[in-house]
């Protein structure tokens, strides 16, 4: 690495606070303009300092070499501080501007760069702050060159350089420092607007095209779940609902039959049949019409988790106490503020899961439900976690699938229905859901529900 790139490198290092905005305004710019300046300026001093020096020891001037050191020697306090903030950066480098211009207007009047220094000052305060300030600069050089010639009037100026103008002569020259100093001011003012417009504009542009991803990417989503459900439907259509009713118009004619062929008792056994496929047909198309209104509750409200898991645990106190069974809230579902969700598909959530742990139970320990959560970034992740049969592994990937059901046992009541509730209500909620369970060794539910909830 060069030298010149070793010194840029330590220079920014000094300066950069370490953080880039995620907008970049004016303001940034403004800085990040400041940091060229202040790398630039260092060494383009040091090369006009010899010679100046030079100058000052052939003209006898020992205090422009004075108060020249004195510059550089703030030029390098600025450059390269540890403590100085930028805000104060900027004002020493100002200060250090004006500092050289009154020494050089003092002992030198026009020849020297005295009145260059000024107008670079104006050039500089519009660059490095708001421009409506440079406005202020330009007042100050007025004044500066107005308080000069009063100098030269009143002989309080003893330079044989300075005095070889007269005021009127001086204030002449001065005038048009004035002059370009206000056409700097207000070409960078208009500049700098355009350029915070256009950078506004970019900014508005970027958040419309954000916002439109982020809606893109939800409604691809929301299409996919309405996809799934939709095959989830035609697979329930076709097999399902069709079961019930293939039964039912088999017997019916069974029951066609002339009475000599049909065996004793068998009107019977057919109504019961029929009676028990119309039961399950009931089940199946209220399961349907149960699972296509979930989301349509499109309030969200602020609520405690802990206060949803205890009235949950209230509606089903009887299952809980005719079973033994223990609801164990943690410390962090108590210590979470509130969360912004679907208020009844939520409590609907949390009634499915508990109700689905209590309902298989081992028998020979006593149920323990526990309820955590874990506070992510962007999620919440809750678990819902119980020491019940367990799912066998082959059944871990169906079981969110409507009318899937892990247990076939008829000790098990049920359709299948309760965690593709859970699995439709979740991702409502922007989250996921999944399992962790081994036969004979309870379950363990995970489920997200996003901070970032559309009111």
């Amino acid at each position: 690495m060069s030298i010149w790139s070793k010194y840029k490198e330590l220079v920014a290092s000094r300066l950069s606070n370490g953080s880039v905005p995620d907008v970049k305004g004016v303001d940034y710019w403004r800085d990040k303009l400041f940091h060229v300046i202040v790398v630039y300026t260092l060494p383009v001093c040091m090369i006009a300092y010899i010679p100046a020096m030079v100058l000052c020891y052939y003209l006898d001037q020992p205090y422009i070499a004075f108060y020249d050191s004195l510059a550089i020697a703030l030029i390098v306090l600025v450059t390269f501080s540890t403590k100085l903030s930028l805000r104060w950066r900027k004002l020493l480098f100002v200060g250090t501007m004006y500092l050289l211009s009154i020494t050089l207007l003092y002992y030198m009047g026009v020849y020297g760069p005295g009145l260059l220094y000024l107008l670079s000052t104006v050039i500089f305060v519009s660059l490095i702050y708001s421009s409506k300030l440079a406005y202020w600069c330009v007042v100050v050089n007025a004044a500066i060159c107005v308080l000069f010639a009063v100098f030269m009037h009143l002989g309080l100026m003893d330079s044989a350089l300075v005095n070889i103008y007269t005021p009127e002569a001086w204030l002449a020259v001065a005038s048009n420092q004035v002059l370009l100093s206000v056409l700097f001011a207000v070409s960078i003012q208009i500049l700098t607007s355009g350029f915070a417009q256009t950078l506004e504009k970019e900014s508005i542009l970027k958040e419309n095209i954000k916002n439109e991803v982020v809606e893109s990417e939800r409604l691809v989503k929301e299409l996919k779940i309405k996809n799934e459900e939709m095959e989830q439907f035609t697979y329930i259509a076709s097999h399902d609902l069709q079961e019930p009713l293939n039964t039912i118009l088999g017997i019916t004619e069974i029951l066609k039959l002339p009475s000599s062929k049909k065996g004793e008792g068998d009107f019977e056994k057919s109504l019961d049949y029929i009676s028990f496929s119309v039961e399950r047909l009931k089940l199946l198309i209220k399961g349907l019409l149960d699972y296509s209104r979930i989301g349509r509750q499109l309030a969200v409200e602020e609520v405690s988790s802990e206060e949803v898991i205890k009235n949950v645990a209230s509606d089903l106190y009887s299952a809980i106490s005719e079973s033994g069974t223990k609801v164990l809230i943690d410390e962090s579902v108590r210590r979470m503020g509130p969360i912004a969700v679907f208020l009844l598909d939520f409590n609907q959530l949390f009634q499915n899961l508990i109700s689905n742990a209590i309902k298989f139970r081992s028998m020979s320990v006593k149920p323990v439900i526990e309820v955590s959560v874990k506070e992510r970034s962007d999620f919440f992740e809750f678990l819902v976690k119980d020491n019940g049969i367990g799912i066998d592994k082959d059944n871990l990937d169906k079981i969110f699938d409507i009318f899937k059901r892990a247990h076939s046992d008829a000790s098990y009541e049920g359709n299948g229905i309760g965690l593709a509730f859970c699995k439709k209500i979740v991702e409502l909620h922007g989250g996921q859901i999944w399992v962790e369970s081994k036969a004979g060794s309870g379950s363990s539910f995970y489920f997200t529900i996003s901070r970032h909830l559309a009111k």
